[in-house]
Parts: C-alpha cells; sequence; structure tokens
C-alpha cells in the first residue's frame, strides 16, 4: 500500500445482512427490477471501536460514524486502516449554505441584480463525500513544428513563403489533484466540476442566440488545505455524521487516475504551444495521496418555473458549482455591442467617401436601429 494506507489488519470474514428476501409472487416478480434482485448490503465490524459497518456491495471505504475511523477493502480477507485520513470542517449549515448561494447569484455581470429576491430556494441535500487527493508534480518535454510565413523578394517579385521551424519546450506544475472515491460522479449533481479544468459555472441563456461568456473552469485549488483531523464531533454539530458517503475507488486506483489526467492535460498544453507536436513525454511524481471528506450542500432554487442547482462548500464557504439564468441587462448589453460593431463596419462602408454603396449607408441605420430597439424592448421587458 501506499502512503496514506498503512497498519494492515486482518479482520473476521464479512457477512452479508442482504438482500432482502420478498415473497414470491408474479406481481412481485413483475415488479422487481435487476438492481433489486442483485443488491446486497454487507457488514464488517470497525477495527477501531468495533462497531458494525455497513456498506453496499461495490463500496470499498467506509467510515465509522460512531469513531470516524476509515478502513479500506484492500480484497476479501482484509481491510487496511487509513491513517491519512482527513476533514474539511463543516462551518456552515443549510440555512447559512443558501446565504452563501445567494450572495454569489448577486454578483457579476450576467447575472440579475435582485436575482436573489426572486427565487424560490426549493431542495436541499447535505453529503459528506470522500476524495483522494494526490500530491504530485509534473513535468512535460515537448518537442514540434511551428508553421512560420516570410516574404521573399521585393517589389512586384515580393511572395510570401510558408515554412516549418521546429522548436521543442518544458513546463512544469505541482498538483494536488482530487479523485472523487465514487464510481459515478454524476450521481449527485455538480461533483464532477470540481476536478481542475472542468467547467463549473453553466449560464442558462434561453433562446438567446450570442452567448458569449458567463461559464467558468474549476480552478486547480487544494482540497488540503485547511484540513483537520478526521471528528465525527465536528460533523456532529451540523448533525452531519449521518450524511456520510462511503468511497468505492481505492488508493492505488486514484493515483493511477490522477496520473492518467494529468498527463492529458499536460498533453492539451503542448498542444498549444505548437502547431504540430511531434514528441510530448510527461512524467508525473507522486508524493503523496491523502483521503478527505468534504461537507457539501447541494441546493436546488426555482426562477420563472425552472429548476437550477447550486454546489456550495460548507467548510470553505463557498459556491463550488452552479447552474444560473442570465440577467435580461447582460443579454442586451452583449446584443448592442454587436449589432453596433456590424453598424459602424457598414458605416465605414458606406460613408468614406461620397461613392460609397448605398445599401451600407442603409444597413448602418438598421443594425444600430435594432440595437436601439432591443435596448427599448428590454427595457419593456419582465424578467
Amino acid at each position: 500500500m501506499g502512503r496514506a494506507a498503512r497498519g494492515e489488519k486482518v479482520m473476521p470474514e464479512e457477512t452479508s445482512v442482504g438482500p432482502v428476501e420478498v415473497p414470491e409472487s408474479d406481481d412481485s416478480a413483475a415488479s422487481e427490477t435487476p438492481a433489486a434482485k442483485t443488491a446486497s448490503i454487507h457488514e464488517i465490524s470497525c477495527s477501531n471501536c468495533g462497531a458494525p459497518l455497513t456498506y453496499m456491495q461495490g463500496e470499498a471505504v467506509i467510515t465509522c460514524e460512531y469513531c470516524g475511523t476509515t478502513t479500506m477493502l484492500a480484497d476479501t480477507s482484509n481491510i487496511v486502516t487509513v491513517e491519512s485520513h482527513y476533514l474539511l470542517p463543516p462551518r456552515v449549515g443549510r440555512d447559512e449554505a443558501i446565504g452563501i448561494a445567494s450572495a454569489w447569484l448577486e454578483k457579476g455581470f450576467y447575472k440579475s441584480k435582485d436575482l436573489p429576491r426572486r427565487v424560490q430556494w426549493a431542495e436541499s441535500s447535505a453529503r459528506v463525500l470522500p476524495y483522494w487527493v494526490v500530491r504530485c508534480s509534473g513535468r512535460t518535454m515537448w518537442r514540434g513544428m511551428q508553421k512560420k510565413t516570410r516574404t521573399k523578394g521585393t517589389g512586384d517579385k515580393k511572395t510570401q513563403e510558408t515554412y516549418w521551424e521546429p522548436v521543442q519546450g518544458s513546463f512544469s506544475e505541482d498538483y494536488t489533484w482530487p479523485v472523487y472515491a465514487r464510481e459515478d460522479d454524476s450521481e449527485f449533481w455538480g461533483i464532477r466540476n470540481i476536478e481542475p479544468g472542468r467547467k463549473c459555472v453553466f449560464p442558462d441563456w434561453g433562446k438567446f442566440i450570442f452567448r458569449i461568456g458567463g461559464s467558468k473552469n474549476a480552478p486547480n485549488s487544494n482540497l488540503l488545505e485547511g484540513k483537520a483531523d478526521f471528528s465525527i464531533d465536528e460533523l456532529k454539530k451540523y448533525n452531519l455524521h449521518t450524511h456520510i458517503v462511503n468511497g468505492q475507488i481505492v488508493q492505488e486506483r486514484a493515483e493511477r487516475s490522477a496520473r492518467d489526467r494529468i498527463i492529458e492535460r499536460h498533453a492539451d498544453k503542448a498542444n498549444s504551444k505548437a502547431t504540430r507536436i511531434t514528441d510530448c513525454d510527461t512524467t508525473v511524481d507522486v508524493q503523496g495521496v491523502d483521503l478527505i471528506y468534504v461537507p457539501i450542500w447541494e441546493l436546488e432554487y426555482v426562477f420563472q418555473g425552472k429548476t437550477y442547482h447550486v454546489l456550495v462548500d460548507a467548510s470553505r464557504q463557498k459556491v463550488l458549482s452552479a447552474e444560473v439564468p442570465v440577467g435580461k441587462w447582460a443579454k442586451a448589453t452583449i446584443f448592442d455591442v454587436i449589432m453596433f460593431l456590424i453598424a459602424a463596419v457598414f458605416a465605414l462602408v458606406g460613408f468614406a467617401a461620397e461613392s460609397g454603396p448605398a445599401f451600407a449607408r442603409i444597413l448602418t441605420f438598421v443594425f444600430a436601429g435594432g440595437g436601439v430597439a432591443y435596448t427599448v424592448w428590454t427595457a419593456a421587458m419582465k424578467e
């Protein structure tokens, strides 16, 4: 095992307490889904306090809700105690999380300033989610060919020539790469958006055609900042100890996943540095792997009959990912800028000389008038 999991301890063979049997009948057999037939609940004893630990088939990282000890199922005959095991201590409950989301909804060019006062907060779910954090550095050496042009000759014999020039370089970056410890990162909304580089803010443009900006990618943030030793008592302060989600991905697999994703990220970055990449070699040096539990509030709000989601970090008190409707004045501004730019182009063509084409002058007023009309319509429109 790696640095984050040590202290191997052989445990009694696990016992199954499921699946639950149902009476045999044509009706029940017809209504039972394949998942219900195969799903099973298992039980082992906590290696620290002896409390029963129940887990679903496929789960491999299990945290005791009584003492906070986390164990990893190494194979069918033993478990491993995860020693490098942390928690981002929760600092807000549901109401405070809504306040954080409301403050976020009120700021920014793309959002309506009074949006928080016009939404209706609906469902909310608290979860304490497991992440493996791979502390590592990635270094890439690349070579390629850059396509360039140069001028040859002078006067009437001047020509443009295309040629290829060899280029090379290197770059490196340090990471605390988060690997979500569940198989399906879509089972809870927004979880996949936390990975560095993923889109995490999703503007809803409705039927507006000029969809420019408004989205955002997740930063390469360090989930270990602000960490504390895992404590059930800290979770109990906000009644989150019963919302711990068990992991399904073990440490070694998380490390492999982080390596693969970093290599992909560096390959994309290298491709942006030359017209054609001929060689790209990335080395990932792993310093350690830690397990950390992140308390998150998933909130839903309704605006104009449509449901949107917000993910709030309950420890760092910030929005991690969100869907947001774009305000009418942001749309009007973008529309007007585009219309006036087009009008300016036609104005240059139509009014630069007295003999400018008449159609260019007409289109100047058409596009400028379109921008003014859209602004007037936006002012009268109820958002």
